[in-house]
């Protein structure tokens, strides 16, 4: 049954997830939203001129150079010069003069394409203003004020020449803001102004907000074929595809337009497969089990434990910074690895690793965990001699449900986060034959996360 239930009970007692919901003065847009000069390639950019059926996909004027242009080049252009993402522009196009969608602009609409030197007390025929005349020259002198001017103020004064700045609040049209991000900051800067500011959010929210993708996501960009895992709201890239099937299973995988993996800030990437050895600069070997490095005592006890020099990949200590630091290994320590045991008596399942057993409340999470593991026999007392640690869960990214309940759950950090409907559902990417059904006890192992929601 591919309906989900709608939680409109849950949603309504349960805080906004997405900024994009509701206008908040203090939050226009990322800064990365602002800078990412490579959201949109050149074809990219016409395409969406296009696609909006305004007069741009078609129009073409002359260029700073001289030369004779499509908008889209000047914009792209534009973009690549002052590491100002194109969508931006686009944004601020659509904002000032309308440019993107009208199908009869005049003029003037194309001379102060994005209304810069026209301030509250001039205007086009003011001294200084008229040479800011032209498309060309308008996008270019914009995309100038935030690059060179007032980012630059913000990384090294802390505020504009307004006096904008994040954390600082100020009076605009009566409305105390207070900007989170220098991105917004900016905008203030450029537009003194609520409104204004509004309609660039709601123009960029309808054009280009990105699906939130919930920590533990796997994401591969279908023009370039780069895979990602989306933790804490950073996109990490994944070396290869040997390093995925290490850690995560590929078919969780979601493809996704590259431009939408871009919209995430960018974090460490992901070098090394589950269980590698690697060696840093200082010699020490690090033996990765999941998210943690365990060094051992000795690198004379390698060959004890069955592995060859040959393993060893080099490393720096940079490469590892992600990895949390567990117990150091020795020639006494058993099973380094982890491995999965069975009670002789009750014949439930543990995971035994640095020096604890966490039990696993069924066999499906079992298969997702350790699939290709097999299971070891082991004596009563052996087993109780392992502190308890915290039960094991399904692998981040895993679609779930119970067989009597139409809620499907992901993944996510360990927490099961409910989807609140089919719409959000498909919208995400997630395909109905990779839910997995399971029992109680497999969903319950896992606190509840907060709810899963485009809108």
């Amino acid at each position: 049954m591919k309906r989900l239930i709608f939680l409109c009970l849950l949603f309504a007692v349960l805080p906004a997830f997405s900024r994009a919901a509701t206008f908040d003065p203090d939050y226009i847009m990322a800064d990365r939203d602002m800078t990412n000069k490579d959201a949109l390639s050149l074809e990219g950019i016409q395409s969406f001129l296009t696609d909006k059926g305004g007069t741009l996909g078609a129009y073409v004027t002359q260029d700073l150079d001289g030369k004779t242009k499509r908008a889209s080049d000047i914009i792209h252009r534009v973009a690549q010069t002052f590491s100002m993402s194109p969508k931006f522009i686009l944004v601020m196009l659509q904002k000032e003069q309308s440019l993107v969608t009208d199908s009869s602009p005049v003029q003037g609409q194309f001379d102060w394409a994005t209304g810069y030197a026209v301030c509250d007390g001039c205007n086009v025929n003011t001294a200084g203003v008229s040479r800011f005349k032209g498309f060309a020259k308008q996008i270019d002198s914009m995309a100038q004020q935030f690059r060179l001017g007032y980012l630059p103020d913000l990384e090294m004064r802390g505020e504009t020449q307004t006096k904008i700045a994040p954390g600082q609040t100020t009076m605009i049209d009566g409305v105390s803001v207070t900007p989170l991000n220098d991105a917004t900051a900016a905008m203030y800067t450029y537009t003194p102004h609520i409104e204004g500011n509004q309609n660039a959010w709601r123009i960029w929210n309808t054009w280009f907000s990105h699906p939130d993708y919930p920590s533990g996501t796997l994401l591969r960009g279908i023009q370039d074929g780069s895979l990602w895992l989306i933790k804490y709201g950073k996109r990490r890239e994944i070396g290869s595809e040997a390093v995925l099937r290490s850690l995560y299973n590929p078919e969780s995988v979601i493809d996704v337009d590259t431009s939408v993996v871009s919209a995430y800030e960018e974090g460490r990437p992901i070098s090394f497969p589950n269980y590698a050895l690697v060696r840093v600069e200082n010699g020490d070997v690090y033996l990765l089990v999941d998210s943690q490095k365990r060094r051992f005592l000795s690198t004379e006890d390698l060959p004890k434990f069955g592995y060859s020099p040959e393993e060893i990949l080099e490393a720096t200590e940079d490469d590892l910074a992600d990895y949390e630091s567990g117990t150091t290994i020795a020639y006494q320590t058993a099973y380094p690895q982890g491995a999965v045991f069975q009670h002789p008596d009750t014949k439930a399942l543990f995971y035994v690793y640095n020096g604890m057993r966490h039990i696993v409340v069924s066999e499906h999470i079992r298969a997702a965990r350790f699939g290709g593991w097999r299971t070891r026999p082991i004596t009563s007392a052996e087993l109780e001699s392992y502190p308890e640690g915290g039960a094991m869960t399904f692998p981040d990214g895993t679609l779930t449900k119970l067989p009597t309940d139409p809620t499907v759950y992901v993944i996510s950090d360990g927490k099961r986060r409910p989807i609140i409907d089919e719409e959000t559902f498909t919208t995400l990417g997630y395909q109905w034959e990779d839910i997995l059904v399971t029992d109680a006890p497999s969903i319950e192992v896992h606190q509840p996360g907060a709810l899963i929601t485009i809108h």
